[in-house]
């Protein structure tokens, strides 16, 4: 059976990286490492063999544990193409999307069962709650086309796995936006009740109830900013430009 270990760095970014493997034979991929450390004796203690390293995107703090942990096992640094596959078993498999938006070059994994998405390793394109920013390097207008692509695309029973924890930030900042949102309410109540190292991943189905950039039609977040209340205009340039807006803003709240 494939399992995830999620490992939390306590670090200002709050960075999550992960371990997939398989509990039987023991074979194991990384993706996104931050601290090489904590992996590395992971993976001795439970004598894992670390098949390959994934990284959804560049950036350093996604990318740091890479060089330590191939000096520990040899394992590849492994660059994957949009919609290439790794095989974990004979019923689980890894698929690369590409996912641009946060930067240029980004990409997210599928845990697959039998062609069934079951899990996403989402990096910086989708956060609980949120999507990244596009500060450096990244295109909004393609991180607006890329969010409504998965949001069409994927199950909504997948479990989200994202590149850090923004989970209450980003909850707060929704509030705001829509302040009558029970599900917020009830999301943010659960979140600081609940430690970091015993957060279950999310399902991307209650995402929908609280993450503004899936909202887009949402009445209230449409009187809140002005935007598309008894609009005549084009349907997808409106949400794109609300889109963009809730992106501008939470830059700067």
């Amino acid at each position: 059976m494939i399992q995830v270990k999620t490992f939390y760095a306590y670090n200002d970014l709050r960075n999550f990286s992960y371990l997939i493997y398989d509990d039987k034979t023991g074979e194991s991929w990384v993706v996104d490492p931050f601290e090489a450390r904590p992996m590395i004796d992971y993976i001795k203690k439970n004598s894992l063999v670390l098949n390959g390293i994934l990284n959804t995107h560049q950036h350093f703090d996604h990318i740091r544990g890479n060089r330590p942990l191939k000096d520990a096992f040899g394992s590849p640094i492994r660059s994957l193409g949009n919609s290439e596959y790794i095989q974990l078993n004979p019923d689980f498999a890894l698929e690369s999307l590409a996912t641009p938006g946060h930067t240029l070059d980004h990409q997210v994994f599928l845990l697959k069962e039998k062609n069934l998405v079951k899990a996403l390793f989402s990096g910086d394109t989708l956060f609980n709650a949120g999507v990244g920013n596009c500060k450096n390097g990244g295109d909004v207008n393609l991180l607006y086309e890329t969010t409504m692509m998965l949001m069409v695309a994927l199950p909504a029973d997948l479990l989200l796995y994202p590149g850090h924890d923004y989970i209450q930030k980003n909850l707060e900042f929704a509030q705001t936006l829509e302040p009558e949102n029970k599900c917020i309410q009830e999301a943010l109540i659960k979140v600081k009740d609940q430690p970091i190292e015993n957060r279950r991943a999310e399902k991307l189905g209650d995402d929908f109830k609280v993450n503004p950039y899936f909202r887009l039609n949402s009445q209230e977040i449409r009187q809140k900013l002005g935007v598309g209340v008894n609009s005549v205009e084009d349907a997808g340039e409106l949400e794109r430009d609300l889109f963009i807006k809730i992106r501008s803003l939470r830059d700067k709240w």
